[in-house]
């Protein structure tokens, strides 16, 4: 299981959202310059997060993109899925009797613990969790680094 780039970008996007002012609109060239994300991607990527509810577009000259929740109320799990298909780790875990072998394969009972453990530990960390835990700053060419100018990152 590997997630795509665009699931990558998306989660980059978010976390960008989450460490600005609550309510404040943000231009899509600003993301993509801070998160190292190419600006071509972004617009598609804002689109496909916002028919998931999880920002707001506003378009003209002050238009850019917000979260549309509290970064509490968004999780790793829901940015993933809004830009993937549901997490599986192997396809006999989509549905009972999927594979066929699954009432008798001694390895179903440890995919299904696995996936069941990776979709907790992804449906318990938020966006707020995130941008408290790291550092992140959401300043130009800063990214990932910790941003000792900006101080405390705000929740």
């Amino acid at each position: 299981m590997q997630l795509t780039r665009q699931a990558d970008y998306a989660i980059r996007a978010l976390l960008h959202l989450s460490v600005v002012e609550p309510g404040e609109v943000v231009q899509t060239k600003e993301i993509a310059a801070s998160q190292d994300i190419p600006e071509k991607y972004l617009p598609t990527i804002m689109r496909t997060l916002a028919r998931a509810g999880l920002v707001r577009t506003l378009r003209g000259n002050q238009g850019g993109v917000m979260l549309s929740r509290d970064p509490a109320d968004i999780d790793l799990l829901e940015a993933i899925e809004a830009i993937e298909e549901p997490i599986l780790l192997n396809r006999c875990l989509r549905a009972k009797g999927e594979c066929g072998r699954d009432e008798l394969c001694p390895v179903y009972p440890v995919w299904a613990e696995i996936q069941e453990s990776v979709i907790s530990r992804l449906k318990s960390t938020s966006f707020a969790d995130l941008a408290a835990d790291g550092g992140f700053s959401a300043e130009p060419s800063r990214g990932w680094q910790l941003s000792k100018a900006r101080g405390k990152v705000p929740a």
